[in-house]
């Protein structure tokens, strides 16, 4: 009989529970056994720095989000076989041996590898409360510049004002002049003449070594002007009425 097992972890700060079923291939029945492992959380000093670090590296922050722990951060916390207290361990079960104990620490350790984020929960430090605290950071040093910037425009707009007058004021004032009123010239009055351009004014550049290989460059070059030349007449007729 071959004997399967699956692994569910709910993290938490300062506790990691792991729940192992067993199942046998050729029978229905199931073992559940829930494993509770405490887990030391680092101290609020330690998490304010690694707060103050993420803060200022925002492409450690990507990193950490994407499953990769910056080296700073591997230097500043044990790793993730010490910060569980196995000699605190319990299984539901009731036996202070359980094998189940040392299934879930086993596949602990793999996630945390791969998992930054989740080590930091263990550790005290949730994701719902890291990034707030990351982008709350952020947030609070750009709300100063906005301000500032937003007085620096207010003041450029308050001088452009001075230098004469509004569009609105503009406006006004013509219509009282009657200025808006006085028609234009229509469509078909404007006059435009157009030449065809004189034969050998565009010359065709030499694009043979920019397409190394391809055989009739210039004889499809010479084709596509003389295709665009040809609707381009086309249209200068029909727009003058030819």
């Amino acid at each position: 009989m071959t004997e399967m097992a699956e692994v569910i972890l709910d993290v938490r700060p300062g506790l990691l529970i792991g729940k192992v079923t067993r199942s046998l291939e050729e029978l229905t029945g199931m073992k559940t056994h829930e494993v509770n492992i405490p887990v030391e959380v680092c101290s609020p000093l330690i998490q304010q720095e690694i707060l103050i670090e993420l803060q200022n590296t925002a492409h450690d922050l990507y990193l950490l989000l994407k499953g990769q722990t910056p080296v700073w951060l591997d230097d500043l916390l044990p790793s993730s076989t010490d910060i569980m207290m196995m000699n605190e361990a319990t299984c539901h079960c009731g036996d202070s041996n359980c094998q189940e104990i040392i299934t879930v620490r086993e596949y602990a350790e793999q996630q945390l590898s791969s998992d930054p984020v989740m080590k930091l929960t263990l550790m005290g430090l949730p994701r719902k409360e890291l990034l707030p605290g990351i982008f709350g950071a952020w947030s609070s040093a750009i709300i100063p510049k906005a301000k500032e910037f937003a007085g620096v425009e207010a003041t450029l707009t308050e001088e452009k004002g001075k230098s004469g007058p509004s569009p609105g004021e503009w406006l006004a004032e013509a219509a009282e002049q009657g200025r808006l009123h006085e028609p234009g010239p229509l469509f078909r009055d404007v006059t435009l003449k157009l030449t065809p351009p004189v034969d050998g004014e565009n010359q065709l550049d030499d694009w043979t070594p920019l397409l190394k290989g391809s055989l009739g460059v210039q004889k499809a070059l010479k084709m596509i002007m003389k295709k665009t030349s040809d609707i381009a007449e086309k249209r200068r007729r029909q727009f003058i009425g030819e």
